[in-house]
This record gives C-alpha cells, structure tokens and sequence, in this order.
C-alpha cells in the first residue's frame, strides 16, 4: 500500500497516514468500509471497500452461523479521527471540532492536477511600503518642528536682560537682587518695548510652529493606519489563497483573532508564522502552482519576534514583498472556463476578495 494516505470524516481532510496505520484503524473499527480514503496516484477519493487488503474479510458464516444469528447491516459511515485528535470523533451533537481549522467546502484530491481557480485581487506592495514610511516621515518632521518652536520660545526668554542678570547671579551663586544703579528695577518695571514686542512675535510664531506640528503629526497617524489596514488585507487574501488546497486557518479568523488581547501574542505565530509553512506545502503539490514564489519562513518567523523585539520589525519589508508577489501570482492566474479574449483586452483581476 501507499504510504501517504488521507482519510476523510467528518467536513474534515486527515493525514498523511502510512499503510500499516490505515488498516490497524480498520480493524479496530475506526474505518469501515464506507470511509472515503484516498492517496497519490489515485484519480478520486474511494470507499475503504475498494483498497484490497484495507478492510478485513470477515470468515465465511458456517450453517450454525447463519441460522443462530441475523444477518447485520453494515453501518453507515460514521465520522472518524485518529485517536487523541482534537477533530471530530463523532457525527453526533457531541462531536468536538478543532475551532482553528478552516472548513472543508468540497471532496477534493489534496495534491496533484490544477489548483482550483478562483478570482482575489493584486496586492500592491509599493502602496504599502509608502504609507508606512511616509508616516515615518511625518513623524520625524512633526518632532524637528517641535524643537525648532522650543529653541525660538527658549532663544526669546533668555534675550531678556532681567533674565540674563538673573541667570548670570545664579551661576556665581549669588542671590539674585536687582540694585538700583544697575537699572533693572527700572527696567523690570517698564520694560523695553521693543524686547515686548520680539517676546509676542516669538510666541505667536511658536503658536503657528506648534498648530502646524499638530497637522503634520496627524498626517503620520493617517498614513500609518492606512499601512496597516493594507497590511491585514494581504494576510487576509494570503490565506484565502491557500483556502483550496486545506490551510490550517480560514483568513477570517488568521485577522480577526489577532485583535484579541493576550490571545493575539499566541496567534500572531500561527496566522504569520504559519503562512509560509502552508503556503509552500500547498504550491508544492498542484502542478500549475509550482512557480508560484515561496514564502520564506524564516522571514516570517523574525518578522514575527519583531513584534515583540523592535530590532526584528525591519523584517517585515521582505516580508511584505515576498507576500505581494505571492498574491500576485495567483491573481494573475486566467480562468479556464471564462472565453478567449482579444489580445489587446485589458487584464482583470475581479473578485472581491
């Protein structure tokens, strides 16, 4: 026999299992001869029934046999899964599903021939790396013109000369008193006009410095959330392509749960970690999909730290790019069943994932 077999029960695709694993189930039971089994090289999945050798052959009933006891109704297929899995085990209201993995939606082969077409959108990784430094930018130049308004305010408070004779007192160790012949107190009582007025344009011009700063910072906040929308649309559609060919995760939940707090630090390394891992797998075993780009799980895995260990977070630039053009792949993939197109027709993506 084989040695990668797939069992299916349940909505659920199980394996690979070896030979010798699939007939210990069956003759414990788990697999009767209803089971919808199948393996490399086979054109469709087939009942247990039709793999010599895989259901036991029961003894021929001897006369006392046949007459002491009725004849039993082999019964229907029943929902399977090895033991200890946390996938189903029964068809019954009881039955236990893994909540993670993404719902079966047809009987397929899970390797050889031509992967499903479906349509998904481009990504644009270009889009997404400009937002995401552009908001840097921003950011960067919101805080120059915050300390260029802090040096003008501090460069008008100390041009006044009651603050430089106070300032110089202090640093003798004086105390700062104002004599009368040095004129400060004059000066402190009616102050120069001139210094006033350079005192109110300073401010003034700081106020401007600082509503401008405002607008500047708020523009980096727009371009940042902007980059991160575009970074969950891509893990989104990441995962919706590998939907055909049995991901661990459906792109729902690989999004939405990394929005729960605490959960989200042990997720993070399945809906990003766990990308490339399906994502090579899957491309590796559809014929039409092996020039699809691998995604490089290392990449995925720093990128990953980086969430947690700010150093790291520079490996989300390849990642994003080896990303971009593995949706891009699939986006430009034709339909089989639509018709020929005039050679001067303009591409199209469409879908609306």
């Amino acid at each position: 026999m084989s040695d990668q077999w797939f069992v299916h029960s349940n909505d659920q695709q199980l394996g690979p299992y070896t030979g010798e694993q699939l007939v210990q189930y069956a003759q414990e039971g788990s697999i009767n001869a209803e089971t919808m089994v199948w393996a490399e090289g086979m054109a469709e999945w087939a009942p247990a029934s039709q793999i010599p050798g895989l259901i036991p052959e029961a003894p021929a009933p001897t006369p006392v046999q046949v007459v002491a006891q009725p004849v039993v109704a082999q019964p229907a297929a029943v929902a399977w899964a090895p033991p200890g899995s946390r996938l189903a085990t029964g068809g019954g209201a009881g039955a236990v599903k893994n909540p993670y993995m993404a719902p079966a939606t047809a009987l397929v082969a899970p390797v050889g021939g031509d992967y499903p077409y479906f349509p998904v959108k481009a990504a644009s990784f270009g889009l997404w790396l400009w937002t995401f430094l552009g908001g840097f930018l921003c950011f960067f130049i919101a805080l120059m013109v915050m300390i260029s308004g802090a040096v003008r305010v501090a460069s008008a408070v100390t041009s006044d000369p009651a603050f430089a004779e106070f300032a110089e007192a202090s640093a003798s160790g004086e105390s700062a008193e104002f004599s009368e012949d040095s004129g400060a107190e004059g000066m402190m009582e009616t102050p120069d006009p001139a210094h006033t007025a350079a005192m109110e344009s300073a401010a003034m011009e700081s106020a401007s410095t600082f509503g401008l700063d405002g607008i500047i910072f708020l523009l980096g906040w727009a371009a940042m959330l902007v980059s991160a929308i575009l970074f969950y649309i891509y893990i989104y559609r990441a995962w919706y392509c590998l939907q055909k060919g049995g991901a661990q995760t459906s792109p729902g939940k690989a999004v939405g749960f990394m929005f729960i707090p605490l959960f989200n630090i042990y997720w993070v390394f399945i809906a990003i970690n766990g990308l490339p891992k399906d994502w090579n797998r899957i491309v590796a075993s559809y014929e039409d999909l092996k020039a699809a780009p691998k995604l490089g799980e290392t990449t995925f895995l720093l990128c990953c730290i980086g969430m947690f260990f700010p150093p790291l977070l520079v490996m989300v630039f390849p990642m994003m790019s080896q990303l971009c053009k593995g949706i891009n792949f699939f986006a430009s993939r034709r339909n089989p069943n639509a018709p020929a197109t005039s050679a001067f027709a303009r591409p199209s993506f469409g879908g609306l994932r």
